[in-house]
């Protein structure tokens, strides 16, 4: 990549579905991932009108990112293990993997 050679501090990215973006090269997916499980968490433990979990609309206004930028991270985070996914006629919508992190407590939140 002609960015890194140039030590310019910034490098193209291509992700699995192919959306490209320029990022920092301190980037570091598994921070994000990290930030959206606990984003993820706290949504589990909102009050009882809320469904639970994230959308990527709801990634994008938080961390003031695009939409397609934001799916493309929540995808990165279940890949990694942090999140898990479930898909409906409304849409996706992630929540933290408990299966991997063992943290079963949310799952029995009371609403």
């Amino acid at each position: 990549d002609m960015m890194q050679e140039l030590k310019l501090g910034i490098s193209r990215r291509e992700f699995s579905s192919g959306v490209v973006v320029v990022q920092d090269d301190e980037f570091d997916d598994a921070v994000m991932a990290q930030k959206l499980t606990e984003m993820a968490e706290q949504s589990m433990k909102a009050s009882e009108s809320t469904v639970g979990g994230i959308t990527a609309t709801d990634v994008s206004k938080m961390l003031k990112i695009s939409a397609l930028l934001a799916t493309e991270q929540l995808r990165n985070a279940e890949q990694l293990g942090f999140l898990c996914r479930d898909t409906t006629i409304e849409g996706m919508r992630f929540f933290p993997n408990l299966f991997s992190s063992g943290n079963y407590e949310l799952c029995c939140v009371e609403r």
